[in-house]
């Protein structure tokens, strides 16, 4: 062996440790990653109305977007309640969104046969409309928030929507 094979040899196996650590990096670092997300942020139930000019508002979506963790969201019932329960939500002054879609339903993945039903009468493609006032529908423009804290007995919202 000469001065030219100690060097590779010595240069292969440095190589060799280096992917080696690299290997044992990843296998360490991505489970880790894979726990982040609900399992790592504690979530605390909520619950509340939502009525619209005084009226229970049936079918709408509230969403709270907490500063940190995964958004939640549920759907009212009849009476203008919901619950987000398990997971809950994270602890925080979170935005909130209310929607509600009437209408038409969005197609996703048509059919032939429903493409052409649409050509032969575009009137009957009538996209989904919000009943509520739409700026609702976004934290930027809803104007609405609530403080979500790790006592479940302070974490009950009421929403009353004006159009």
């Amino acid at each position: 062996m000469n001065g030219n094979d100690a060097s590779t040899v010595a240069h292969s196996a440095t190589t060799c440790r280096a992917a080696l650590v690299a290997l044992i990096a990843c296998l360490t670092v991505v489970p880790a990653m894979a726990g982040c997300g609900r399992k790592g942020v504690p979530t605390f139930p909520v619950r509340g109305t939502v009525t619209l000019d005084g009226m229970p508002v049936d079918g709408a979506t509230v969403m709270f977007v907490p500063p940190a963790g995964p958004p939640n969201s549920a759907v009212t019932d009849s009476a203008g309640t919901f619950v987000i329960a398990t997971p809950g939500v994270p602890a925080g002054v979170c935005g909130v969104t209310i929607t509600k879609a009437t209408g038409g339903a969005a197609m996703t993945n048509p059919t032939p046969e429903d493409l052409q039903r649409l050509a032969q009468n575009p009137a009957a493609a009538k996209p989904p409309t919000s009943a509520l006032p739409e700026k609702f529908g976004r934290t930027e423009t809803s104007g609405l928030s609530a403080e979500v804290t790790n006592d479940a007995s302070k974490n009950v919202f009421s929403f009353d929507l004006k159009r």
